[in-house]
């Protein structure tokens, strides 16, 4: 009986050990898995903050060139208005300086 008893208690121990064993095993495997779908998480979304980031530059680099457009055309119209006035003013002044020369 004694020996029965002490061949249960070692059965018992080696099924311990095997479910142990495998158990672990089991961790490290879904560790391991868990370690593959955060990193590739983390890849879909850095892969998505990149586009995203792409399409608000284009956005921000589209608005820019409207506004350096805006800026480039009122900028001709200051220029133009300037020669207007000084073609306009030239004799006028040459006239006042050959007379303040001459005087």
């Amino acid at each position: 009986m004694a020996k029965e008893l002490l061949d249960a208690i070692y059965a018992a121990e080696e099924e311990f050990s095997r479910r142990e064993s495998e158990a672990k095993k089991e961790s490290a495997q879904t560790v391991a898995q868990a370690k593959k779908d955060a990193e590739a998480l983390i890849a879909q979304r850095e892969e998505k903050a990149h586009a995203e980031a792409d399409a608000e530059l284009a956005k921000a680099k589209a608005a820019g060139a409207g506004v350096l457009q805006k800026a480039n055309a009122e900028a001709r119209r200051e220029c133009e208005a300037v020669s207007a006035a000084a073609a306009k003013n030239r004799p006028a002044v040459i006239k006042k300086a050959a007379d303040f020369i001459l005087s």
